[in-house]
């Protein structure tokens, strides 16, 4: 069994970030090793503001027993950090391990809004740790906070490659996907091919937000590409695991959606396809 390290933030009420992650990870046969970025009561929408305690001493120390002990890790998947200290700290992380497997999700916001407490020292300290990235996975909110666009930017095609273009101008290499386009009564998954050209999947949208579908897209994809499957496997499987986990929440009332998604038929399916 592979070993994934997953270092986002440990929400401990519902089902968020790595409270999700560590489901679909181990759903894969996939080891994880979890540094969890921040302990948080709650997400930081929908519920005030969490209470929050710094893991960062925790996260070197744990980090050295494991490189002590010999542990090998396949791969690494950077979520939610928040911090730009900790941002720096895991970058000398990377620069440490030069693993092959390097996702990184650029969890800043979402819906055209950076989200509570991040600053623009944050954006930057993000763009920073992106060029030590094989793929990243921002949303579309996200990629324009990358490159220094209003974040409230209408998706078009022009648009989209000019932004990663700029990507490029920023020393950030990897291969790109992007989720949570929105494009009338479609959501976009849109990704680049091994020719550097974008193809798309697409959704019917569904009316209202859904909590945690960028981590859980996230923790399918990298836990299918530390698999060995090859990189459409992994777009394919994670963008359909995602609908069948919001079509399981959908039913249910704002107040109980951003407690995050409901996840049990996403493990089944999981479960299935590695069988």
């Amino acid at each position: 069994m592979e070993t994934l390290m997953i270092a986002e933030d440990l929400t401990a009420l519902g089902q968020i970030s790595l409270a999700s992650s560590l489901g679909v990870i181990e759903a894969q046969s996939v080891r994880p090793a979890m540094l969890p970025t921040a302990l948080l009561s709650t997400q930081s929408e929908g519920f005030g503001t969490p209470v929050s305690l710094s893991t960062e001493d925790w996260i070197e120390a744990a980090l050295a027993q494991w490189l002590d002990m010999g542990e090998k890790f396949a791969g690494i998947l950077v979520g939610y950090v928040g911090q730009p200290s900790l941002i720096n700290k895991l970058s000398i992380i990377m620069d440490h391990l030069v693993l092959p497997i390097t996702v990184i999700d650029p969890v800043m916001g979402d819906r055209g809004t950076l989200y509570p407490g991040l600053t623009k020292d944050s954006v930057m300290a993000m763009r920073q740790l992106c060029q030590k990235a094989t793929i990243i996975t921002p949303n579309w909110t996200e990629l324009c906070l990358l490159t220094g666009n209003d974040p409230n930017l209408k998706y078009t095609p022009k648009l989209l490659n000019s932004m990663v273009e700029r990507l490029r101008k920023d020393a950030i290499s990897a291969r790109v996907v992007i989720t949570g386009i929105y494009n009338q009564d479609t959501v976009i998954t849109a990704y680049q091919s091994n020719n550097g050209q974008f193809n798309f999947l697409k959704a019917s949208l569904i009316a209202g937000h859904f909590f945690g579908t960028g981590d859980l897209f996230s923790a399918i994809l990298t836990s299918q590409l530390v698999k060995n499957a090859s990189f459409e496997r992994a777009i394919q499987v994670a963008h359909k695991g995602l609908q069948v986990a919001i079509t399981q929440t959908a039913p249910l009332k704002d107040q109980e959606r951003r407690y995050g998604l409901r996840l049990s038929r996403l493990l089944s399916y999981l479960t299935s396809i590695d069988k």
